[in-house]
């Protein structure tokens, strides 16, 4: 089968910026090294394919225009219409599953190391529907970093600085459209849970051992182990086998990078290793699924 060499919207380590700025016509956008700003997704729509899973090296602010979207974000399908605000923090895994011929967005994609620290993006999505007060003041903030950035000699600080006070705005927004839950006895299970999912998100390649997890949490492997199963009936080496997995699939259908550097990335040993892990876990070859999905 001869490979399509058409460009799409795969995201990837930086080739967002590579690929964005060959459609970038109108040069309404900007692309750096740390930040890119999309103020027109038009050139774009109609390279989207659907059904391709890629990864986000960024964190994202996104506010949809017009149009809808029907998104997966690590197993969580999300359905985004005029008005909603998305928020992605880095290394999520990405499925579009639908998109209307008129989509368009705002988006800020980023990673700034003075934000790592705030506690503004925790590793799970947030989504919500905006009033029009609130659309048009996110709307703003969009508007001022692309006056910033398109400023010559602008101070980066400056532009940063922007960005963290969207950031706390819109942290702001998604704490007052959750409702509020009543106080209730701490849970060490809940907390154990939440926090060995936030570890396995963050990371850029999934450590494969437990005594990692463990050790960051502060207790033995056998208690976690315990918890895990009992709060998810999955075991923590599904879990890990299924980020892993997701992470292997977004690389073979979004790079060219060679299968056993793939395998060394998620820690799992040399090509054989990582073809027999990957058909285990799929029924297919890493070679198979990617010819499927090119």
């Amino acid at each position: 089968m001869q490979k399509d060499n058409s460009q799409s919207i795969h995201v990837i380590d930086n080739s967002i910026r590579e690929q964005m700025q060959l459609f970038d016509r109108y040069g309404d956008n900007f692309f750096s090294d740390t930040i890119s700003l999309i103020m027109n997704f038009e050139p774009y729509t109609h390279k989207v394919v659907v059904g391709r899973p890629t990864r986000t090296p960024d964190h994202r602010v996104i506010l949809v225009r017009r149009g809808t979207t029907t998104i997966n974000v690590s197993y969580n399908d999300y359905t985004l219409k005029e008005g909603h605000l998305f928020v992605i923090p880095a290394n999520s895994v990405l499925i579009k599953k639908a998109q209307s011929d008129d989509y368009n967005v705002f988006c800020i994609a980023f990673r700034i190391p003075e934000i790592e620290h705030l506690g503004l993006i925790d590793y799970k999505e947030s989504h919500m529907a905006l009033s029009d007060s609130d659309r048009c003041m996110v709307e703003n903030y969009f508007r001022l970093l692309e006056q910033l950035i398109k400023t010559q000699n602008t101070n980066r600080r400056s532009v940063n600085h922007l960005i963290i006070s969207l950031l706390y705005s819109v942290y702001s927004l998604y704490q007052e459209s959750v409702r509020p839950v009543p106080p209730v006895r701490p849970d060490r299970s809940l907390e154990i849970m939440n926090g060995f999912t936030r570890l396995l998100l963050e990371q850029e390649y999934p450590a494969r051992k437990m005594e990692y997890y463990a050790d960051r949490l502060s207790i033995t492997k056998g208690h976690l182990a315990d918890v895990v199963k009992e709060r998810s009936g999955k075991t923590t080496m599904d879990w890990i086998n299924e980020r892993t997995i997701l992470l292997a699939q977004a690389m073979l259908a979004s790079t060219d990078e060679l299968i056993e550097k793939i395998g060394e990335n998620l820690h799992i040993g040399d090509a054989s290793q990582f073809v027999k892990f990957f058909k285990k876990h799929t029924g297919e070859t890493p070679n198979e699924y990617r010819k499927r999905m090119r």
